[in-house]
């Protein structure tokens, strides 16, 4: 079997990402932008890694979900609380790295899966157990989505996968060790301001750095996250200004947002465009918080240049990290 021309995965992308997203939306799901984000990183071109990722983002997630139930319940002050996700950030992300291989992706989701709860929880009224009980739905619809529509036209790989690709253990310790501060500096900052577009920005400085830390090279990530991270929150601002502008309803803004949808879906399965097509997406659907009521426009524009900014931050530490032989 040979890969499926681009355009066709683009339309399988979109069936994927909207009809999760919808079913999210029809669930009543607080976020139901979660639903459609396992779609652009589960999708993969063969289909060993297509369903090895999809396992390990469900078991990643529920993993995640659980230790930040744990520390919300019986971590009882905010300096255990930062500590706590610091903690479990570094651990997952030195996990990632040391395992190298897409097996790694587990340790990664149950990282990022601690922040996107925990963030959450401190910085505005949701239930955490809420919190933690969607993102589980929405990643089930997600995975289940991505890998039924897809499945069938994703070729097995030929060569048998490694389990472990061992990267060396002093950079596994040192990059948990700087995703964990730079999560907890994040997290502290949140603390002291209280304000939804901080929290925004502790997201991506976190998710980013579990992201670079995880990889054996990060150079592509380095190279392409500025601009991913610019056309997402630019397509985010469009939609948001978009949909008010013609006082849409809730169903009309979902519709709205399938448009944006299917633009993505070409920017990630393009190869000349799938290195920050991927950012671009995961981006748009956090910053316009599509399918949900959202914090309003001006909320939102804050929560992406703090976006912008902490991905800025995270590049630059990691380009001043990476070993010689790779710089």
């Amino acid at each position: 079997m040979t890969l499926a021309p681009w355009h066709f995965r683009a339309f399988q992308l979109f069936l994927a990402a909207g009809g999760a997203l919808g079913l999210a939306w029809g669930l009543g799901l607080s976020n139901p932008f979660w639903a459609a984000m396992p779609v652009w990183v589960v999708s993969q071109a063969w289909r060993d890694d297509l369903v090895i990722r999809g396992l390990l983002r469900l078991l990643g997630t529920a993993v995640g979900a659980g230790l930040s139930l744990l520390a919300l319940i019986h971590l009882d002050s905010p300096g255990l609380l930062v500590a706590g996700l610091g903690l479990g950030v570094g651990i997952g992300t030195g996990v990632a790295f040391r395992i190298g291989t897409v097996y790694s992706y587990g340790a990664l989701i149950a990282a990022m899966t601690m922040a996107v709860v925990i963030l959450p929880a401190v910085a505005t009224t949701a239930d955490p157990w809420v919190l933690a009980t969607d993102r589980l739905w929405c990643t089930l619809i997600g995975v289940v989505l991505v890998t039924a529509i897809t499945f069938v036209n994703t070729p097995w790989r030929e060569e048998r996968l490694k389990v472990v690709q061992d990267h060396g253990v002093e950079r596994a310790v040192r990059n948990g060790i700087v995703a964990g501060l730079v999560s907890a500096l994040g997290f502290s900052l949140l603390l002291l301001t209280g304000q939804i577009y901080v929290m925004a920005g502790a997201l991506s400085v976190t998710i980013f750095a579990c992201i670079m830390g995880s990889m054996p090279d990060p150079r592509p990530v380095i190279r392409y996250i500025l601009p991913g991270t610019v056309i997402g929150i630019l397509a985010a601002m469009s939609y948001r200004v978009l949909g008010d502008w013609l006082a849409l309803s809730q169903p009309a803004f979902y519709a709205l947002g399938l448009v944006f949808i299917a633009a993505g879906a070409l920017l990630r399965a393009n190869p000349r465009t799938a290195p920050f097509g991927l950012d671009a997406n995961m981006v748009f659907l956090l910053t316009a918080e599509v399918g949900s009521a959202g914090h309003g426009l001006a909320q939102e524009a804050r929560g992406g240049v703090a976006m912008l900014i902490g991905a800025t931050l995270v590049r630059e530490i990691h380009r001043r990290l990476l070993p010689t032989a790779l710089a």
